[in-house]
């Protein structure tokens, strides 16, 4: 009972930073995106800024043109000239539609660095109560593996120590069940039917006796026995 109880306890206590390290790869995945989101605005943050510039710049060609429109001599500098213009007014109309068209993406670039930033909060308070709470349990299982390993050692002195050894090698291979009992003429771990003369060796009660198939000690429980 008390190995049972300690590898189990034992177990919880290897699983818990296992528990801790799920939530900590939850928050790094949301850190992740919430740093995506905020790269993604400042990138179209960026690129707005530059088409601004470009805009200015296009139109105050405009304006040089249209001001030297007049000064051109003949009616066919002064086509080429308003060609010239209109092609550029176009191009700046279609450069605004993209300055726009900018704005709306940068408004939900917002939207989503906000979202996944509040999202980034509640998994770091999320992280930090679980922190809290598997120290807690933590310390409730190592006063509780100190405490049935005290009571334990109590115990293993009046073992002989070729019985403890077998014990404890049975115990590490076997998951903390090292020793169990007869059911109904079978192994009470693995519950395969045990030969007559294996049963008689364990009511004897004369030396060690295993189980052919999983290597448990096996030990009579006159409740569950057919004999």
């Amino acid at each position: 009972a008390f190995d049972g109880e300690l590898f189990r306890l034992r177990r919880q206590q290897q699983d818990k930073p296992l528990e801790l390290e799920q939530v900590e790869a939850k928050v790094a995945a949301q850190e992740a995106r919430a740093k995506g989101a905020a790269s993604k605005l400042s990138t179209l943050q960026l690129s707005q800024k530059e088409k601004e510039l470009e805009l200015q710049t296009r139109e105050a060609n405009v304006r040089k043109l249209q001001s030297q429109l007049f000064q051109v001599k003949t009616n066919k500098e002064y086509t080429t000239m308003q060609r010239e213009i209109d092609t550029l007014k176009a191009d700046n109309s279609l450069l605004e539609e993209a300055i726009l068209n900018t704005f709306d993406a940068i408004e939900q670039a917002m939207k989503d660095r906000q979202r996944e930033h509040a999202k980034l909060v509640e998994q770091q308070g999320r992280l930090r109560v679980e922190r809290e709470r598997i120290a807690r349990e933590v310390a409730e299982i190592e006063e509780q593996i100190a405490r049935l390993e005290h009571d334990r050692s109590g115990l293993t002195p009046d073992v002989p120590p070729k019985v403890l050894s077998k014990y404890e090698q049975v115990l590490e291979i076997r998951d903390g069940l090292a020793l169990v009992p007869l059911v109904n003429d079978a192994c009470g771990g693995c519950h395969r039917r045990l030969p007559p003369q294996v049963i008689s060796q364990v009511y004897l009660k004369a030396d060690i006796v295993m189980c052919e198939s999983c290597n448990r000690i096996l030990y009579s429980d006159e409740a569950n026995s057919t004999l």
